[in-house]
C-alpha cells in the first residue's frame, strides 16, 4: 500500500537515477506532483516521461547556491508558492584514502552532499512559514554517519553532518508543524556502486555486514521515504530511520 500523498507537491533531487528516481516515482505513485531536480538532463527528462505530463522537471547544479535558489523559485512559480515536501536525495561518493583525498573532491562532496540539502531546506521551510503549509521534509543519508566506510572520509563526513542537519532543522521548524527526518540507508544497489557489483569478489564483501545477506533495490528505501514524507509520521521529527538489513545491529 502506497503513502497517501493525494494533491501533496514534492520537490525530489537526484531524481535522474538510484534512490532519488525511486523516490520520485513512489511519491507519484501514492498521489503527490513531483518536481525532479538532477544535473543528469537526459536521466530526468527520461524520469519525468515515465512520470508523466502531471509532473515536471529542472535540470540543476545543486553544487551552486544560485542554483538551490532557482529550484525552490521555479517550484513556487509552477505550483502557485505551494511546497508541501523536500527529498534530498541528491549526493556523490569519491572513494580516495584519506592521506591522498583532494580538496576538490572533499569540496564537491561537501558542496552536494551537504550544503545543497541546507540551502535548499532553508528554501523550502521559508516558503512553508510564509503559506502557512505543514510539510515534510526527507534527507537521503547512510549508516555511514555512524559506520565509516574505507576511503570514504569526505561522505562519510557528509552523511555524519546531515545526520545532525536534520535533528538541528527539525528542532528549529517543529512549532511550525513542519517535520523534518532522515532515513539512512545501508548497502543500496544504485550507480554509486556499480563498479563494485561488477566484482562478485567485492561485492561480497561489501554485502558480508549485512545480516539479511543482500543489498537493497532502491525502491526498499523509498518506501520509508514516502511514509516520512506522509502525513501517517505527524509526530515524528527529528529522526534517523535506519534501513540497512540489520548492519548497524552488530
Amino acid at each position: 500500500m502506497s503513502a497517501d500523498l493525494a494533491g501533496k507537491n514534492a520537490i525530489v533531487t537526484g531524481a535522474a537515477s538510484g534512490i532519488g528516481k525511486a523516490a520520485a516515482l513512489r511519491l507519484a505513485e501514492g498521489g503527490a506532483n513531483i518536481f525532479c531536480v538532477d544535473r543528469d538532463e537526459a536521466g530526468l527528462a527520461r524520469v519525468v516521461g515515465m512520470l508523466g505530463h502531471d509532473h515536471t522537471g529542472l535540470t540543476a547544479d545543486l553544487r551552486l547556491a544560485s542554483s538551490c535558489r532557482e529550484v525552490v523559485a521555479a517550484a513556487r512559480r509552477h505550483w502557485n508558492d505551494r511546497i508541501h515536501i523536500l527529498v534530498n536525495a541528491a549526493a556523490i561518493l569519491v572513494r580516495e584514502p584519506t592521506l591522498q583525498h583532494s580538496r576538490a573532491a572533499w569540496n564537491l562532496t561537501l558542496d552536494i552532499n551537504l550544503k545543497a540539502p541546507f540551502r535548499l531546506s532553508r528554501q523550502v521551510v521559508a516558503t512553508m512559514i510564509e503559506t502557512g503549509t505543514r510539510g515534510a521534509i526527507v534527507n537521503v543519508g547512510s549508516i555511514e554517519a555512524v559506520l565509516p566506510g574505507r576511503g570514504h572520509v569526505a561522505y562519510t563526513a557528509s552523511k555524519g553532518a546531515i545526520t545532525m542537519l536534520t535533528r538541528s532543522v527539525a528542532f528549529e521548524v517543529a512549532p511550525y508543524g513542519i517535520r523534518v527526518n532522515t532515513v539512512a540507508p545501508g548497502v543500496v544497489a544504485t550507480g554509486m556502486n556499480a563498479d563494485l557489483r561488477e566484482d562478485p569478489e567485492s561485492w561480497s564483501e561489501m554485502l558480508a555486514g549485512t545480516p539479511m545477506g543482500r543489498h537493497a533495490e532502491p525502491e526498499e528505501i523509498a518506501a520509508v521515504i514516502a511514509f516520512l514524507a506522509s502525513d501517517e509520521p505527524s509526530f515524528v521529527t527529528g529522526a534517523t530511520v535506519t534501513s540497512d538489513g540489520g548492519w548497524t545491529l552488530h
